[in-house]
This record gives structure tokens, C-alpha cells and sequence, in this order.
């Protein structure tokens, strides 16, 4: 169809829209928030959930700080066997095994101050530091 068809039918060109981050955006130049959001009504009244305590939009830290906590859980899980068969029949575990898990506590701890302690974020910060076994 020529251009005169096009517009005779109704037909405009948009272009494709621009791309984003959805980790990082709601959409092509708004970005999610950093720290948590207290919900509230258009009057700036507080959005009570179904429990009576306003609601809160988790932001990118509280998101960030979860999958930290997740993943240090994920790096412990193969050796709280015996971590429990220690608290159950006081069967000593081997040193390395408690340097390992105190290591990742420890890198844990300091991703999270790093995610929290982020204003701006401006350029890659060290927050897959872990230990290996």
C-alpha cells in the first residue's frame, strides 16, 4: 500500500517501543525504587492489606538482600546434615566445614551492607563475593 492507502485506513506508524531493564524498570525511563514504598490511595491515605498493616512495595534492595539470603542458604544446605546431627548427638564437625560456613555467613553479611548501604548505583559493586568450598 502506498502512504495515501495507509492513512485512508486508519494505518500509522509507531515505532518499536524502547528497550529496558525490567530488573531495574517499570518501563523504557521509569525506574523501580530503590528502598521499600508504604502504599497509599491518590488522597495519601495508607493501603491497609487484609491483616490491617499498609502494604509495602518491596524495592530493589529489600529484592536484592532476599536473593543473597537465598543463595547463602543454598551455599549451606549441603552441610546442615551435619550441623543437625551435631545439635542432635554432639558428632563434631570438621574444621573446614565450619570455616566454610562461617565464610559464607560472613560474605552473606557483607553483600547485604553493600546492597543496603547503595544510593545511586553507579557501576558494579562486589556482590557474588562468595566462598567456594
Amino acid at each position: 500500500w502506498s502512504d495515501e492507502q495507509k492513512a485512508a485506513k486508519g494505518l500509522v506508524w509507531e515505532d518499536d517501543p524502547a528497550n529496558f531493564d525490567n530488573r531495574f524498570y517499570w518501563s523504557a525511563g521509569v525506574g523501580k525504587a530503590l528502598d521499600d514504598v508504604n502504599e497509599v490511595d491518590p488522597s495519601g491515605n495508607a493501603i491497609l492489606g487484609d491483616d490491617g498493616n499498609q502494604l509495602v512495595t518491596p524495592g530493589l534492595k529489600s529484592q536484592a538482600v532476599a536473593m543473597v539470603k537465598e543463595q547463602a542458604a543454598g551455599l549451606l544446605w549441603p552441610t546442615d546434615w551435619m550441623v543437625i546431627r551435631s545439635a542432635e548427638n554432639g558428632t563434631d564437625i570438621d574444621a573446614d566445614t565450619l570455616a566454610y560456613r562461617a565464610a559464607v555467613r560472613a560474605a552473606s553479611g557483607d553483600i547485604e551492607t553493600a546492597i543496603t548501604a547503595v544510593g545511586n548505583p553507579t557501576g558494579n559493586a562486589p556482590i557474588n563475593d562468595w566462598p567456594s568450598a
